[in-house]
Order: structure tokens, then sequence, then C-alpha cells
């Protein structure tokens, strides 16, 4: 059954009427005609009036500050953006956006070329490493831990298995919380943390040997030709792979 009010479709909900025009008739006694939408009365507005006669908009202006401000579009101006190319944040002062100006104020140069962190609210700083939680899809990558240091677990997703104890994360531009695997190097440490100090020292003759001969001769090395060391410096300490 339909509404029994004249060009009514809507479906029977009492009293042979459709819900709103059995309103009409709790109101109002008799069902009402239906009227065209009137416009805001706010000039220059075209949008539907809803209350007192105005649009929402207009209506939520005069709540709160008393006075319609006809004259003053409702829409906001699109704020201004930070100067930075490709930034697009919004400017917070000196035509920079927040992270910017902050770099600007520690270092005197907001560094265009080293992307800002977007910060989503989770994670921390431990030890200059962005720390976060790890979503339990992803914890077999990281030991089961449900937190990890990003830098890892970024790397640790693009080789699909976790790392091993034996393998670090590099940041190729030193900037520790920048985790793009763009910025990220596998580097693999088989020896303990230290080194003899015979070991270095050979690296040392033969480096310097290598690189500043000048030096060598300068200090009046006696040096072999075949090693790059000075004659009496035993051979089982001397790098065993110089190609020379």
């Amino acid at each position: 059954m339909t509404c029994e009010a004249a060009d009514c479709d809507r479906a029977v909900y009492a009293r042979g009427h459709c819900s709103r025009h059995y309103k009409h008739l709790l109101r109002h006694g008799a069902v009402q005609p239906d009227r065209a939408p009137a416009a805001c009365a706010a000039d220059s507005c075209e949008r539907r009036a809803v209350t007192r006669g105005w649009c929402h908009g207009h209506y939520l202006r005069w709540s709160r500050t008393g006075d319609v401000k006809p004259e003053v579009p409702l829409a906001r101006p699109e704020p201004a953006r930070c100067q930075i190319d490709g930034c697009g944040r919004r400017i917070h002062s000196r035509g920079l956006c927040p992270g910017h100006l902050d770099r600007q104020r520690q270092h005197g140069d907001p560094h265009p070329a080293v992307p800002l962190r977007v910060v989503t609210g989770k994670g921390s700083l431990s030890h200059g490493y962005w720390k976060i939680p790890v979503p339990p899809e992803l914890r077999h990558l990281v030991n089961g831990d449900t937190s990890a240091l990003e830098h890892r677990l970024v790397m640790a997703q693009h080789l699909g298995r976790p790392l091993r104890a034996t393998e670090s994360v590099h940041h190729r531009n030193g900037n520790r919380i920048d985790n793009r695997i763009e910025n990220l190097e596998l580097w693999s440490r088989f020896q303990p943390n230290g080194a003899r100090v015979e070991d270095q020292l050979a690296w040392a003759f033969a480096l310097i040997e290598m690189y500043e001969p000048e030096i060598a001769s300068a200090l009046g090395w006696d040096l072999d030709p075949e090693t790059g060391a000075p004659r009496d410096y035993p051979a089982e300490w001397l790098p065993t792979h110089r190609t020379g």
C-alpha cells in the first residue's frame, strides 16, 4: 500500500500515510502541502535554508559569533604551504613548516634535500634510532618481538627474512631516523668488536704505501716493495688479501 497523500508513493507507515505525512497529521491535524526548499537568507548564499532561514554554515556562524557576516565566504582559504620544494606542509613561521623551521633554528639550514620524517604517533627514539611497535603479522621477522628498531625491520621486510646476529643496517646519509629502504645498506660483521693492534698497524702501513708513498719515504721507512710494509715487519701480520 502507498501513502494516501497526493503525489506520494511512499509505503504506508500508519493511518494510511507514510512516516513523513503521518507526522504532519500528528503535528498539524492535516497533511501539509509540500513546499520547495527555501534558499539561505544570507546574501549571495545559494545553499538551502535549514534553521532560522539560514543554511547550516551561516547558522553555525550566527550561533557562535552572533553575526551571520554574509560578506565573509564560508569556505576557508587554502593555507599557505612550506616554501621548500616538494614539502607541501602548512607554513608555521618564516615561510617554513614546523619540521623545516626546527632544522633552520638548530642548524642554520633547513636541509631541503633530507626528507622529513612523517611521525604517525607510533614509536619513540632509542639511542638515536626510531623504535616502533611491530604488528603481529611481521613479528616473525624480529624473532617474535613486539617492538623493534625501524631500520632493522624495514631491512628484514626488504629481504623477506629475519636479520642474522652478524648483520647490521647502515644509514647511507647518516640520518638514523631516515629509514627509507633506499637509505639503508646491509652490512655483515663476523669479527667481535675491536681489532688487534698489529692488524691495524699492518693495514696502516699498506694504505700509506698504496696511497701516500711519499709520506713513507719522508718517514725514512725501508719498505718492502712486495708487501708495502717495513722489511722487518712480520709477514703473518700483513693483510692476506692485498692486491698491490
